[in-house]
C-alpha cells in the first residue's frame, strides 16, 4: 500500500492527559491521536499504523523543552512500531506505553533489541497491560514498568493481578490507567501503583447539597468587585478585613516582584502593582487553588484549559477581545472540580455577565464553542472538537498546535515560578 500523505484524510486530534503520582503531583503527560484515520488503522494495514506513529512522534517532538523538564512524555505504541525508524527521534524523557501485537506469542528479538537500545539513550518501557502473557513473560527483564488499564476488569481481578506481579516480579514497577474516580485512584495507591492516568483527576461527583466556605464568598465578593471596576481603596477595605487574604497577596506580590528595589509594605502598593486584569487572574486561582487540598493535578488542569482556550480566541472574528475572558472562563469551568460543589452552586456568588454564565452552564453562543472545544479535548472525544473546532473556525491542526503551546506556556519557567509562588501563598 502507498504511503498516506498528510492531506489524503482528515488531521488526528491531539489528546492529552495528565499522569499523577501518589501525592496527586502531574509527573507526565500522556500523549495520543484520535480520529477518522485513527479509528480505521486497524483495516488500512501498516502503511497507515507507520503514518499515525510518526504523525505523534512529530507531535510530541513539538513538545518544548520547557514541558521536558518539567515533565514526562508517555506515548501508546506497539510493538511493530518500534521498527518504525521514528521512534529514535523521541525525546530522551519519553515514556512509551508498549502493547504487543501478539500477546499469546513471546517478543522477538528485535523488539528486545530496540528496547534495550531505547532504553540506553534514556527512553522507558513500559508495558500496556498484557499481565499473564507469553509475551509479557518474555519482556519483563528489559521493562521499566506495567500499566493495568483497571476499567478493563473487575475489583477482585485487579487485585489477583497485582497479587500475581508481587510474585512473579516484585521490584517491577506498577502503574494504573483509565482511573475514573477518586475511589478507584484510592484502591490502586493500597495496591502499591506509583502512577495514575484517568478521568479521576477532573471527576465530577454528586456533589448537591454541599455549600461554598465563608473564604470562598469572600473571594467572590472582591472578584466582583474587581470586574465591576471598583476603586482599589474600596477593594483594599475589604482585603482589610480579612487578615489571611492580606497575607497571601502580600506574600505573593512580593515574591513575585523581586525586581523591585524594595518590599511592597501596604495593600494599596501590592494592588497598584498587579494592576486589574492580573488581581482578577489570582482572585479566580485563589478560588480554585484554596480548596484543593494539595491537588495540584486539577490547578495544572485548569490552567492548560485556561491558556488553551486563551490562544484558541486569537483572532476569532478578526480581534482579541474574548482573549482574557476566554482565559478566566477556562478557570471559572473547573470551579466545581475545585470547589466541589454543583458548577451553578459554585459561579452563583459572581455577578458573571450572561454571556459567561450561558456558556459554563449549558455551552451556549460563541464562549460557548471554546469551552465546549477544551472540554472535549480533555475527555478525548474528538469528533467534538473536530466539531466545535469548525464552529469557531479552526483547523484540527491549529487546535494540535494550540494545544501544544498552552502546555509550553505551563511549563514555561517564568509560568511554574509563578504557579509555585501562588500555591506558597494558598
Amino acid at each position: 500500500m502507498a504511503e498516506i500523505a498528510p492531506g489524503d484524510e482528515a488531521e488526528p486530534v491531539l489528546l492529552r492527559r495528565e499522569v499523577v503520582n501518589d501525592g496527586l503531583e502531574v509527573d507526565a503527560y500522556e500523549f495520543s491521536l484520535r480520529g477518522e484515520l485513527h479509528e480505521n488503522v486497524r483495516s488500512q494495514g501498516r502503511s497507515v499504523r507507520n503514518f499515525m506513529d510518526r504523525m505523534l512522534i512529530d507531535h510530541v517532538n513539538s513538545v518544548s523543552s520547557a514541558v521536558l523538564r518539567e515533565r514526562r512524555i508517555v506515548i501508546p505504541l506497539s510493538d511493530a512500531a518500534l521498527r518504525n525508524p521514528a521512534v529514535d527521534r523521541l525525546p530522551a524523557r519519553s515514556n512509551i506505553l508498549l502493547s504487543p501485537d501478539k500477546a499469546d506469542q513471546p517478543a522477538d528479538a528485535h523488539t528486545l533489541a530496540r528496547i534495550s537500545a531505547l532504553r540506553a539513550a534514556g527512553v522507558q518501557i513500559w508495558a500496556d497491560d498484557c499481565a499473564g502473557t507469553p509475551w509479557m513473560a518474555s519482556m519483563a527483564a528489559g521493562l521499566d514498568g506495567i500499566a493495568l488499564r483497571i476499567a478493563l476488569r473487575m475489583p477482585m481481578e485487579i487485585s489477583d493481578v497485582v497479587d500475581t506481579l508481587r510474585r512473579d516480579f516484585p521490584t517491577l514497577p506498577r502503574a494504573a490507567w483509565d482511573v475514573n474516580t477518586m475511589e478507584e485512584f484510592e484502591t490502586m495507591r493500597r495496591l502499591s501503583c506509583s502512577s495514575y492516568a484517568g478521568g479521576f483527576i477532573t471527576h465530577r461527583g454528586n456533589w448537591t447539597g454541599n455549600t461554598l466556605s465563608p473564604e470562598v464568598m469572600c473571594v467572590a465578593t472582591l472578584v466582583n468587585q474587581v470586574r465591576e471596576d471598583a476603586d482599589m481603596r474600596k477593594i483594599a477595605s475589604i482585603l482589610r478585613q480579612d487578615m489571611a487574604m492580606s497575607y497571601r497577596l502580600m506574600r505573593y506580590v512580593n515574591a513575585a516582584s523581586r525586581g523591585l528595589n524594595h518590599q511592597l509594605s501596604s495593600i494599596e502598593q501590592a494592588l497598584m502593582v498587579m494592576g486589574q486584569a492580573q488581581l482578577d487572574r489570582w482572585l479566580t486561582l485563589m478560588m480554585l487553588g484554596g480548596s484543593l487540598g494539595g491537588n495540584g493535578a486539577v490547578l495544572e488542569a485548569a490552567l492548560v484549559r485556561a491558556r488553551f482556550m486563551e490562544l484558541l480566541g486569537q483572532g476569532y472574528r478578526g480581534s482579541n477581545e474574548h482573549c482574557g475572558r476566554l482565559f478566566v472562563l477556562g478557570l471559572f469551568s473547573m470551579l466545581d472540580v475545585a470547589l466541589k460543589v454543583p458548577l451553578e452552586d459554585a459561579i452563583r456568588p459572581l455577578n458573571l455577565p450572561t454571556p459567561m454564565r450561558d456558556a459554563l452552564l449549558e455551552q451556549k453562543g460563541p464562549l460557548g464553542n471554546f469551552l465546549a472545544l477544551a472540554e472535549a479535548s480533555q475527555n478525548g472525544d474528538s469528533q467534538r472538537v473536530m466539531q466545535h473546532a469548525v464552529a469557531i473556525g479552526l483547523t484540527v491542526r491549529k487546535v494540535n498546535a494550540r494545544h501544544i503551546e498552552a502546555l509550553t506556556w505551563v511549563n514555561a519557567p517564568e509560568t511554574v515560578s509563578s504557579t509555585a509562588e501562588l500555591e506558597n501563598s494558598l
